[in-house]
């Protein structure tokens, strides 16, 4: 802190003096033939067809110009350094364009051995051309290198390499071995996780039990404290009647002490002699109540006598309503009997045909039975007669 201190009591001193920041100039200066002739002479053009950074002409192949030429003579030497420290530095530059004439202003040219036309997009045209039809070479064949050497043959019998049975028992015995560890650790975790599954379900039975018996206790409370805020509002209400009936009490046993000396129904007596009576009082009990009884009771009549005609109205439509109804239940069950008459008809009518029907078939089997009979009666008879005949002829024979 002290040597902070110490620092910053000391006065620094600039190696160059503070100047102003100048703006930076749109385009760079030009450097001037040497350090003399900088306060004489002013600034020089530059022709950039001899700037040693441009190249010209084709990118692809280095071509030397005229132009190429000048620059190379124009090249700056390089000086050891030792004469560079005693005689001032001298940088040889290009002709410049000379200043142009009263009235006249210089303009860029193309000095170039060839005239080009300087464009911001280069002009673009779309060709197209068709290759000859070849058909695909067929693929190389493989190379074959040719065999030398002399080739040789063993035989190998069986046991000489290694007993398979022998060799295979270790592998099997390790791989029964994992199966085995890996099946056992399979069982292990499965009754692991079928022993924290029953856990869960414990526990998640448990915490439904507490959370229903809370929510009962909650339940009581609540109903517990709603019992007693009615019992207090209830108590408190009880009082304020008590309070009420007390107070009319007493007021009302008061105001009998302090009229009792005074005279009963003054006022009532007054009244009744005609004392207090007012004329529109008058008026309204003898002139205008008569008048109004009068008219609500011509109202009444006139009431009367229209629900009375009414009623006659409704009664003589009724009738009408219930004789057209009578009328139409008659024709309904005129019809409903027609119909029911038409279908005992038909099915009178049905049984008949059947019953012909039958007496026809019975007939028809009647007429067959007996012609049966006849037919066996005469085949009967004529197996008689053939006998007949054959024991005359025995006889005759004989």
């Amino acid at each position: 802190m002290a040597q902070a201190q110490a620092l910053a009591g000391e006065n620094y001193e600039f190696k160059a003096a503070p100047e102003v920041v100048k703006p930076k100039p749109k385009y760079r200066q030009q450097a001037l033939l040497s350090s003399e002739d900088q306060n004489n002479s002013s600034l020089l053009g530059c022709n950039i067809m001899f700037d040693k950074r441009v190249i010209r002409g084709n990118t692809y192949a280095s071509m030397q110009t005229q132009g190429d030429k000048k620059l190379m003579t124009l090249k700056s030497f390089k000086k050891p350094q030792q004469k560079a420290a005693q005689q001032p530095q001298t940088t040889y530059l290009h002709p410049s364009t000379p200043r142009p004439f009263q009235n006249r202003v210089n303009i860029d040219i193309q000095t170039d051995e060839y005239l080009e036309i300087l464009t911001d997009k280069p002009p673009e045209q779309e060709m197209d051309a068709q290759t000859d039809y070849y058909i695909d070479k067929p693929p190389d064949r493989l190379f074959v290198p040719k065999k030398n050497g002399i080739d040789k043959e063993t035989q190998i019998w069986e046991g000489d390499l290694f007993d398979f049975d022998q060799e295979v028992e270790p592998i099997l015995q390790v791989l029964m071995n994992k199966i085995l560890e890996q099946s056992r650790m399979e069982v292990l975790e499965e009754e692991e996780i079928k022993l924290m599954k029953h856990q869960q379900k414990q526990h998640e039975k448990q915490k439904t039990s507490v959370l229903s018996e809370m929510q009962r206790l909650e339940a009581v409370q609540q109903r517990l404290d709603q019992e007693e805020a009615r019992r207090k509002l209830q108590y408190e209400t009880f009082l304020k009647i008590q309070k009420q009936s007390h107070q009319k009490i007493v007021c009302r046993n008061l105001s009998k002490s302090l009229i009792n000396p005074l005279k009963q129904n003054t006022i009532k007596k007054l009244q009744d002699l005609g004392v207090f009576r007012d004329p529109l009082e008058t008026a309204l009990l003898y002139e205008y109540i008569p008048w109004v009884y009068e008219n609500v009771l011509n109202q009444l009549v006139d009431e009367n006598d229209n629900a009375s005609n009414f009623n006659n109205v409704l009664n003589n439509i009724e009738e009408t309503i219930t004789i057209e109804h009578s009328n139409s239940l008659k024709r309904r069950q005129q019809q409903i009997d027609d119909k029911y008459e038409e279908i005992a008809r038909k099915k009178r009518e049905k049984e008949e045909k059947k019953r012909m029907e039958e007496e026809r078939r019975l007939k028809e089997i009647e007429d067959q039975r007996l012609a049966e009979e006849e037919a066996a009666r005469q085949a009967e008879q004529e197996l008689l007669d053939q006998q007949q005949e054959n024991q005359q002829q025995q006889q005759l024979q004989s």
